[in-house]
């Protein structure tokens, strides 16, 4: 019988968590805003890749609906974080 190895799929998920958690350090700490949503938005956008490179068995954790859906949640709060991040920079007005 062939045992299971969870730490490639327990790393991954561990990757996306404490990519996530040091962007929002960065912010909590007085870091600057942008750079924290950034590395948050970014640290998402990476398990949307590997959720969808992997296969439900490899994505462990990172698995939790039908892949098409982890996916898209993923990638679209990433970009959204990402995005959101980087209209702090826009100079909207002259104030």
């Amino acid at each position: 019988m062939k045992t299971r190895d969870n730490s490639t799929a327990w790393g991954l998920y561990l990757l996306v968590v404490v990519g996530a958690a040091a962007g929002l350090g960065v912010i909590a700490f007085g870091g600057t805003p942008w750079i924290g949503g950034v590395i948050t938005g970014g640290a998402l956008l990476v398990g949307s890749a590997v959720r969808l490179i992997l296969s439900e068995h490899r994505a462990g954790a990172l698995a939790i609906r039908t892949k098409k859906t982890d996916v898209v949640v993923f990638a679209v709060l990433g970009l959204a974080l990402v995005g959101g991040s980087l209209s702090l920079l826009l100079r909207l007005h002259n104030t």
